[in-house]
């Protein structure tokens, strides 16, 4: 474990002209910018997200107009640096926008898609840099992606303490069916471009100090003085160590079941936006891409399902939202003529069964994430933080709860042979 205080440093958006010319042309004039955070510390792990007005003028004699961005920037201490990869994940992310997502929307035109019909689950990208320099490899505190910021299109997240009702929840499962089979349309018709996506979707390097052991321990002791959950004490005592390996976390599975999966699919992860005449969910968009990984898309969806969901959808719409999802996956595959007969509904629950008994232990993090109280700039600057039982929540009680109960419910107890 690191010891003592960690630096914290300060991160700033500097000679933001040079790349937005990328995007927008070398006539392109920045007339001013101001950026501030976005996020609050807690909220953001992984990265400093920065919100971003612009005043640029398109050339010369052009009117101003006004640019609202989000820049994403390197973490603010060395812990979350090294804990992120930050210097891997920042390329990786930026290859998604770039070239995978509109890689899976030219599939989708060749295959008879309109424009405006095609898979748009992304901000609107402006461009990455990884330093000032022009080094090839470089890379340090000036490296920024830049996305169009849709908080100021209407844009929201849903209530990460709650977990999401059943309109948002079947919104984000629909697009997340549709992410996962054209990953899976992409291997089959096109199997060499998708040997590329797979050499850029491996994971990040682990620290070797990451701290796993004594968080397993942690959520283990936990869930053994819950009474309603103790007698699952085999089964918790079981998964719980093996999947504090790391590799665990990354294992491809079997073909067929191999496809591009975000890997970091939970609340805060997920942007709605509700039309202001209805007041109903019209769209949906994916961000914060930086652990996109090779995987088992049912592992994915059971972590979103267990992880993301409010008290009400965990009881009564769990099982509605398993069946919009294979319904939904496997329209996408037979419009993209991919055979389904490898996906048959027998097929898919016997795979659900055997993802779903690997994911408990990420569940539990992501939970522990979720339901801890955000305090005004606190760092994630050290895993102690995170491991100190008296930082157990009652709402992260609960959560646990609901999600071994559900575990039990569903037979995902004992792994399928």
């Amino acid at each position: 474990m690191p010891g003592g205080p960690a630096k914290i440093y300060q991160i700033e958006l500097r000679d933001l002209e040079p790349l937005l010319r990328k995007k927008l042309g070398d006539d392109l004039e920045l007339v001013d910018y101001a950026a501030e955070s976005l996020l609050p510390s807690g909220e953001n792990y992984g990265s400093t997200m920065l919100k971003v007005h612009a005043v640029i003028k398109r050339s010369r004699t052009a009117d101003k107009e006004d640019l609202e961005l989000v820049a994403k920037m390197l973490p603010p201490t060395d812990f979350q640096r090294a804990m992120f990869d930050s210097s891997y994940t920042f390329r990786k992310e930026a290859f998604l926008y770039e070239e995978m997502i509109p890689s899976y929307q030219r599939l989708e035109r060749e295959f008879g898609l309109r424009d405006e019909e095609v898979f748009d689950i992304v901000p609107e990208f402006y461009g990455a840099r990884y330093s000032l320099t022009e080094d090839e490899g470089s890379f340090d505190d000036d490296a920024v992606l830049l996305m169009r910021n849709l908080k100021v299109l209407g844009y929201y997240t849903g209530d990460r303490r709650e977990g999401l009702d059943l309109e948002h929840a079947k919104i984000a499962t629909v697009a997340l069916a549709r992410f996962h089979a054209l990953g899976m349309a992409m291997k089959q018709h096109k199997p060499e471009y998708f040997d590329g996506l797979k050499a850029r979707s491996k994971a990040l390097k682990f620290p070797d100090d990451n701290g796993f052991e004594e968080c397993v321990n942690m959520f283990i002791r936990v869930m053994k003085q819950d009474p309603e959950i103790a007698v699952h004490s085999d089964f918790i005592e079981h998964i719980m160590p093996k999947a504090s390996d790391p590799s665990h976390w990354f294992t491809v599975p079997p073909e067929p079941w191999s496809t591009i999966v975000h890997s970091d699919f939970w609340v805060n992860n997920i942007m709605f936006r509700k039309n202001p005449i209805s007041n109903e969910v019209d769209d949906v968009k994916f961000v914060d891409f930086q652990n996109y990984l090779l995987m088992s898309p049912l592992r994915e969806l059971t972590f979103f399902l267990l992880a993301s969901m409010n008290a009400d959808v965990m009881e009564n719409g769990f099982d509605q939202l398993l069946n919009l999802y294979y319904e939904k996956f496997i329209e996408v595959l037979k419009r993209m003529r991919v055979d389904t007969e490898p996906f048959a509904r027998d097929k898919f629950d016997a795979r659900l069964k055997i993802d779903a008994y690997e994911e408990l232990l990420h569940c539990s993090f992501m939970l522990k994430i979720m339901t801890s109280e955000v305090k005004e700039d606190e760092q994630f600057d050290n895993p102690d933080k995170f491991m100190q039982e008296d930082s157990i929540s009652e709402g992260f009680r609960k959560r646990i709860r609901m999600c071994v109960m559900k575990y039990a419910e569903k037979g995902w107890i004992e792994k399928a042979n």
